[in-house]
């Protein structure tokens, strides 16, 4: 008999070393974009499953029209994320039509709603203290879902803040470097990022208009023209997204104009960590005006 039990409880010690009862599921997440779905993994790691349902650069978020997978995608998720303040709506009409017990809805702009611009700039990623908001969020959420992992995502949590630590200090690095900079854009994309960097703006009747997909009057694009013509911004940010005519021939005047233009993304690229993504774009950026 003590030699039938000694063979039961080896073979489940094989069991349980193989996976059997110790592989939980992965828990599920969903991001509206690739952006947060980033963020998600770096705190997630080996014990979560995101789908990030925006990750093509060629895809504008607000305009997306979520397909029958995408909908599915989010019935099934214990946690979503999304952006807020107008950016992915859509996002919000599927988790309202596919109501889940214990599904978590994690919003950006709501975590992070202390660090918002005034004019309500819906594109919260470029500040880490947003994207610090939303990963420790995610990181209760996890905890609280999947207690035997806790102290991964713990750790996992910490780490993140290391990197995003990193890019606050090369902010700091370029803010002291070039301070009280003019720049301008041809979209808000850049905005929080900017006002890290202590850089003002010019132009910001023209990168909203451009953004709300409503065409700017022709005054409100001479004086555009002249601050590139004249050089009275030190850098020409614009979204690599976005190919429309007027887009493409500002950017043609600032390079004739010598005004160095940095394109900008607003999506993390398969794999790429957000702190890495971050830290290429302020590369980017540090290389341009190195080269005026």
């Amino acid at each position: 008999m003590h030699g039938r039990l000694a063979r039961v409880a080896l073979a489940l010690a094989a069991w349980l070393a193989l996976g059997g009862l110790a592989a939980a599921a992965p828990v599920s997440i969903v991001a509206a974009e690739s952006t947060y779905g980033a963020i998600a993994q770096a705190v997630g790691g080996r014990f979560v499953a995101v789908v990030s349902i925006i990750d093509n650069p060629n895809v504008d978020p607000h305009d997306f029209e979520a397909q029958p997978s995408t909908a599915r995608a989010v019935a099934g998720a214990a946690i979503v994320i999304a952006n807020g303040l107008g950016y992915d709506g859509w996002m919000q009409r599927l988790v309202d039509a596919s109501p889940a017990r214990g599904r978590q809805l994690v919003v950006a702009a709501e975590v992070g709603r202390a660090w918002v611009l005034a004019d309500h700039n819906p594109h919260l990623f470029y500040d880490t203290r947003v994207a610090a908001a939303v990963a420790a969020r995610v990181a209760a959420l996890l905890q609280a879902d999947d207690p035997a992992h806790a102290a991964d995502y713990a750790r996992n949590l910490a780490a993140l803040r290391v990197r995003l630590a990193q890019v606050d200090a090369r902010v700091a690095q370029l803010r002291r470097r070039y301070p009280a900079l003019r720049v301008t854009a041809t979209e808000p994309v850049y905005g929080y990022m900017l006002r890290a960097l202590g850089w003002s703006s010019s132009g910001q009747a023209l990168q909203f208009d451009v953004m709300n997909d409503t065409e700017p009057s022709p005054a409100v694009v001479a004086r555009f023209e002249d601050a590139l013509r004249q050089r009275r911004v030190a850098l020409l940010i614009y979204n690599r997204q976005v190919h429309d005519p007027l887009t493409r021939r500002l950017e043609a005047l600032a390079k004739a104009s010598g005004v160095p233009g940095v394109g900008v993304d607003e999506f993390v690229p398969p794999r790429t960590g957000y702190a890495q993504w971050l830290l290429q774009g302020l590369g980017e950026v540090e290389r341009a005006l190195a080269a005026r």
